[in-house]
């Protein structure tokens, strides 16, 4: 699940947004609703999802500023 977040060997159909801000926005709609207990925590499943989607965008948005 994360090689397909992450460019693994599933390639998307359609290429990632320029903007990653908008990448991110709609990788996350694409995925849909997110799974909450009565706690309002998050299903691990969901948020691993959502870390992973965070993760790779913010890489992106700050790799000119790391080289």
């Amino acid at each position: 699940m994360l090689g397909y977040l992450w460019g693994g060997k599933n390639k998307a159909t359609k290429p990632e947004n320029e903007n990653p801000e908008l990448a991110m926005r709609e990788q996350l709609d694409a995925h849909g609703e997110f799974a909450t207990k009565a706690d309002g925590t998050m299903e691990l499943k969901d948020f691993l999802v959502l870390r992973a989607i965070i993760t790779r965008q913010s890489s992106r948005a700050f790799q000119p500023l790391k080289t």
